[in-house]
């Protein structure tokens, strides 16, 4: 398996996200996970403010979710701190999504004050 980096222009990331019914246009940093030309997992994100990039899209096609999930996750986190943010947001629409398990798994924290449901990881800082 390959991890790809791209953008939203990419035509895998675009084909991919509509087999899930989601059409992407904002600007965004793009992670595909490529299995011998087929792409099985794709993650993104986007500024969300001045110290934070959002988590927009987490969608995988295989069934090995979780470990997939894992790996796009932390490749998407690293280069979220490549580009000097320190922290990760992603928003649900309900606390019973799926997903917030893996993102709590992966040191992730709800967000008290926030009027979405916002899980964030901040980033330690070496220094």
């Amino acid at each position: 398996m390959e991890i790809i980096v791209t953008d939203e222009k990419d035509e895998r990331f675009i084909d991919f996200c509509a087999s899930f019914g989601c059409f992407i246009e904002e600007p965004q940093v793009v992670l595909l996970l490529d299995n011998f030309g087929k792409i099985i997992g794709c993650t993104s994100f986007k500024v969300y403010d001045s110290d934070s990039a959002e988590i927009v899209t987490l969608f995988l096609n295989s069934k090995q979710r979780e470990k997939i999930a894992y790996k796009l996750i932390r490749q998407l986190e690293k280069i979220a701190m490549e580009y000097e943010f320190k922290s990760v947001v992603v928003s649900f629409e309900s606390r019973e999504d799926i997903l917030i398990e893996i993102f709590e798994k992966l040191d992730y924290h709800f967000v008290e004050d926030s009027e979405e449901i916002l899980l964030k990881k901040e980033f330690k800082s070496l220094i």
